[in-house]
């Protein structure tokens, strides 16, 4: 007769560890994706729980099964894991914006695609943008990098301990604000090619009325935005990377 002893402190450690990452992963870029089902994540989240457990079950209280202080850490736990992922997301949304901000100047406004990140739609440039941001990260083997920050996390910040410091909050602002700073940085040269663009055909429409300006702007834009978008690209993949180093030190040093 075959018996199975379950250790029930082993036990709680090791749902601790599945709660940590399995709210950091759900809300991660590509994780947090509707094209990736919930049972794909979740056996994932368990199998990465149970392959990292002999590293850091040491650093890793048991998780309480009272049900009051149950709450407090999986509410801590969530806490951690929307920071952790938002302060990820926002450099990929400063690509994302960056596309925005191109396709509004090339007329791409009007044609939206799939974004099966968020589940919406979204524009042509922007998806592309967004995929681009993917490739850096991986080719600069960022993934890597954020699961060594998240077996490291459970030294530093064992499960059930994290707590908003006013210092966290004032660098999380801080990294929210590159939003904005990355995005005009990426698009910037572009966007200046195609101001020109535009003030050269207002030229050519108050010179020249009987042209057709309207329907002769949209290929000129779209085919110069384009052009320039490629030349830039390597650009686009230094900038990147730089962001993407600062925000591995930040995530490095999120505990402090």
């Amino acid at each position: 007769m075959v018996t199975f002893n379950i250790n029930i402190t082993e036990l709680a450690i090791l749902l601790a560890i599945i709660i940590r990452l399995g709210v950091v992963l759900f809300i991660l870029p590509i994780f947090n994706s509707t094209a990736v089902s919930a049972p794909i994540k979740a056996m994932f989240v368990v199998s990465f729980s149970v392959m990292l457990f002999p590293f850091v079950s040491r650093y890793t209280p048991p998780i309480p099964f009272d049900p009051a202080a149950l709450a407090s850490v999986i509410m801590g736990e969530l806490i951690f894991g929307v920071f952790f992922a938002l302060s990820m997301l926002i450099i990929v949304s400063a690509f994302q914006f960056a596309g925005d901000l191109l396709d509004f100047m090339m007329g791409f406004g009007f044609a939206q695609t799939a974004a099966p990140q968020q589940g919406t739609t979204a524009t042509v440039t922007s998806a592309f943008t967004q995929l681009l941001a993917f490739m850096i990260f991986l080719s600069i083997n960022g993934h890597l990098i954020i699961i060594g920050i998240l077996v490291h996390s459970f030294k530093a910040i064992p499960v059930g301990s994290f707590t908003i410091s006013a210092g966290l909050f004032k660098r999380m602002l801080m990294l929210s604000g590159m939003l904005f700073v990355l995005a005009i940085k990426l698009a910037a040269p572009v966007l200046a090619v195609l101001l020109l663009t535009q003030i050269g055909l207002g030229l050519m429409a108050k010179f020249a009325p009987q042209m057709n300006i309207l329907a002769t702007s949209f290929p000129l834009t779209i085919t110069i935005g384009m052009i320039f978008l490629g030349i830039t690209l390597v650009f686009w993949g230094r900038l990147g990377a730089q962001y993407f180093s600062r925000l591995f030190y930040f995530l490095n040093h999120f505990s402090k």
